[in-house]
């Protein structure tokens, strides 16, 4: 239980922000007790991991980067809120992987996961079909009522639409990434069919998330998976395998061609394509003043695009560089891929799966604002972090390919 609170309040902040933060201290808190006393008895002990570097690497990209933006004179409030995400890989990542390890939990957390995605799903799912079936079509005035209504209760979910198709952000949609690597591995593996139907929740909560990038990312991922599911399996299972993955998402571009064109449509009369357009020289501007070492954490360029949190942006890739510089994003984004390269070669099938995970969401961090070193992006790093870290333990273990990654039951 103490596991899905730990896991689940990180992944779900998103959504309950009012209600989950000091559930996050506390749960924390417990572990971290738990976590010390069992060092003590093993005489501060800890199992060998490839995490220990990952965690060196992005301690010293804060502890530089931050006292970079205070050499600049940045916004003290914009470098805490901008180097945020860091905290969890300090705090959270190294307490919840000896509390697995520990404890070994790993089968649960594969299953947690599983659990985590399908919850987020759900909600999506039942969001857009109560919708309907209470207002029976899109308008202005029931959408406001229903956000001014999540609001009320303390949940920080918006509903919207893109070009007439009805969404639910939720800032926690980039998970089901992870959740379609878990499922089309043990799908892999044991060739259950209820792995294929959670796939397929997982997709339809992907478009119901209302991020086209993240739609965008789905598609890398399956591009990268499908020749491996098709290459090692039955002529029966490659039938099923290509309805679903095929099939089913030709049918859904079919039905809503009008949208997918309207949605897709890069140009600069989508007010969020033009957004991004009007950003880009700014920050290139900004980039040029300290291209090596950036201006730190909360910088801001010429043009922001919030008040609010005017050092977030869409390009996040040239955002990243405008704060970090080349040195830094090179170490930052440089780790997270050495990592996913670590999970490639040493966690055996599994290693596909989480790659391609891994490099969908990479894609989805450059294009989606203010994700690259977001808090958001830290739990989804953390979560793949442990996967990697858990499939490479197990293929070492038994030596072979089947089974690197704990298969949830």
């Amino acid at each position: 239980m103490l596991l899905y609170v730990l896991c689940g309040s990180l992944a779900l902040y998103p959504l309950v922000t009012s209600f989950l933060a000091p559930v996050i201290a506390t749960a924390y808190f417990f572990a971290a007790l738990g976590v010390v006393a069992r060092m003590l008895r093993n005489g501060f002990g800890v199992p060998r991991t490839y995490l220990g570097w990952v965690w060196a690497s992005y301690a010293f990209v804060y502890g530089i980067w931050y006292a970079v933006a205070l050499v600049h004179g940045n916004n003290v409030t914009y470098i805490n809120q901008d180097a945020l995400g860091f905290l969890l890989y300090f705090g959270v990542l190294p307490i919840l992987f000896l509390y697995i390890k520990f404890r070994r939990l790993e089968s649960a957390f594969v299953q947690f996961v599983v659990d985590c995605c399908t919850l987020i799903a759900t909600m999506s799912v039942v969001v857009v079909a109560g919708y309907y079936v209470v207002f029976g079509d899109i308008n202005a005035d029931s959408m406001l009522l229903i956000n001014a209504y999540l609001a009320s209760i303390g949940l920080t979910w918006q509903i919207d639409h893109n070009a007439g198709v009805f969404g639910v952000y939720t800032n926690a949609g980039h998970l089901l990434l992870i959740g379609i690597a878990v499922v089309l591995y043990i799908y892999s593996v044991a060739g259950r069919k209820g792995d294929l139907a959670l796939f397929t929740l997982y997709l339809v909560g992907i478009v119901l998330d209302g991020h086209r990038a993240l739609v965008i990312a789905a598609v890398m991922q399956l591009l990268i998976l499908v020749p491996r599911l098709l290459g090692r399996t039955s002529a029966s299972k490659k039938i099923v395998l290509m309805t679903a993955l095929v099939l089913v998402p030709t049918i859904a571009a079919l039905v809503g061609l009008d949208w997918i064109e309207a949605r897709f449509a890069f140009t600069t009369d989508d007010p969020s394509t033009a957004e991004r357009y009007a950003q880009i020289p700014a920050l290139l501007d900004k980039i040029m003043e300290n291209p090596l070492i950036g201006s730190g954490f909360g910088s801001v360029a010429s043009y922001i695009r919030s008040i609010e949190r005017p050092f977030s942006y869409e390009v996040d890739f040239l955002a990243t560089a405008m704060k970090l510089g080349v040195l830094g994003s090179l170490i930052y984004f440089g780790t997270y891929l050495a990592a996913l390269a670590y999970g490639y070669r040493s966690s055996g099938q599994a290693g596909l799966f989480l790659l391609s995970a891994g490099l969908s969401f990479f894609f989805y961090m450059g294009t989606n604002g203010n994700q690259a070193m977001s808090s958001d992006s830290s739990v989804f790093h953390i979560f793949i972090f442990l996967l990697i870290a858990f499939a490479a333990n197990s293929a070492k273990r038994h030596r072979v390919s089947i089974g690197a990654l704990p298969t949830a039951q």
